[in-house]
């Protein structure tokens, strides 16, 4: 690695700083592609789990959830990856309370997050909208518990 410091101030107002800064290459899926992928996973599995209730096989409901499941953790691997997690998280997807965790920051965590942590735009804006659902469920419930 270089020994010069990248946010020096150049020495002569003129003058730049020539520095090469490594960039990583974390492969795997996006954010966007993330959501758009487990969508359509999700649409897709319920026409078929439909389909099958309405043929009169239930037992195909069961192998089609384990399908979707499946699925959904090959795109949960490959957005942790993304990340810069090792995809044995996502194991966590499928154990209750640590999947929220493992979810929200594979929507919400910009690409390579496990070295920089700091969040960008977009996901300061999905943390606030989960916040702001959780809050208004648990006012929600509050309002119910108090019509009683």
């Amino acid at each position: 690695m270089s020994d010069a410091n990248p946010f020096a101030a150049p020495a002569d107002r003129y003058e730049a700083v020539d520095v090469a800064v490594e960039m990583r290459d974390y492969g795997g899926i996006g954010r966007l592609q993330y959501f758009g992928y487990s969508v359509l996973v999700g649409i897709i599995n319920n026409v078929l789990q439909y389909a099958a209730i309405s043929a009169g096989v239930p037992e195909a409901v069961f192998v089609l959830t384990l399908l979707g499941l499946g699925v959904s953790i090959v795109l949960v691997v490959q957005r942790l990856k993304n990340l810069g997690y090792s995809g044995w998280w996502a194991i966590g997807f499928i154990v209750p309370i640590l999947n929220i965790l493992v979810g929200l920051r594979c929507l919400a965590a910009p690409e390579g997050y496990a070295d920089h942590k700091t969040l960008d735009g977009p996901a300061k804006v999905i943390l606030g909208i989960f916040v702001g659902v959780i809050v208004l469920g648990i006012g929600v419930v509050f309002v119910i518990m108090a019509s009683r």
